[in-house]
């Protein structure tokens, strides 16, 4: 059943990341649970509060231990919804950034509560770029998956979170349908920001938000 469980959103993460690999210094924050993203970034550093395999400092994301400008990219993927104060967290990462570096954030939307009781964050398009609206020029922001694959992902993640009923023939249904739902064509013609449907919003149910930006 292991195909049934591949992660949806990871996959498609994984497209948006891609890219953007390089040989460059990059200072990976929170990486405790992305060893996949060395080949991307072979000569990357890897920060995390917590010890364990593949952490090379333990230190708090608000106080690097690295001196001004030294990294020529940081890499923050599915991070600032755990921490307390992600503003604090933003200016840190920006003043151990080169002038010009870039920053590659991935944020949760619409996702249920995960490693509880440190999830703190939802952030919508708006919010991460006002986020990053001061010291940055915000190259791009866009939705990690459609309307449809956003259902597929809770659905996958119900089957992930939850115990059920007849356990073993629910589940392995719950992951069925996820898949079946995230490959299958998109049959949404139109999303809107607004329940009066005033508003096309296509990434109005984004399960969450990719945003690369440069330092100035």
């Amino acid at each position: 059943m292991s195909f049934l469980t591949d992660k949806i959103s990871r996959k498609n993460l994984d497209s948006l990341i891609e890219p953007y690999q390089t040989n460059v210094r990059v200072l990976d924050v929170g990486g405790s649970g992305s060893p996949d993203y060395q080949k991307y970034f072979p000569n990357r550093v890897v920060v995390d509060v917590n010890p364990g395999p593949g952490i090379t400092i333990t230190a708090s994301v608000y106080d690097l231990p690295f001196k001004d400008g030294e990294f020529d990219l940081v890499l923050c993927i599915a991070v600032l919804e755990h921490l307390e104060d992600p503003i604090k967290a933003a200016h840190e990462m920006r003043r151990v950034l080169k002038s010009g570096g870039r920053i590659i954030i991935s944020v949760p939307f619409m996702f249920p509560i995960h490693d509880a009781p440190n999830d703190y964050w939802r952030f919508t398009k708006f919010g991460l770029r006002k986020l990053f609206s001061e010291g940055w020029i915000i190259e791009t922001v866009v939705a990690e998956s459609n309307t449809q694959e956003t259902l597929a992902v809770i659905l996958q993640r119900v089957g992930y979170q939850t115990k059920m009923k007849l356990n073993s023939f629910s589940k392995f249904t719950v992951f069925f349908l996820a898949q079946i739902l995230g490959r299958m064509p998109n049959m949404i013609k139109a999303v809107y920001g607004d329940i009066g449907k005033k508003h096309e919003e296509p990434e109005a149910f984004a399960n969450g938000f990719f945003l690369t930006a440069k330092k100035i």
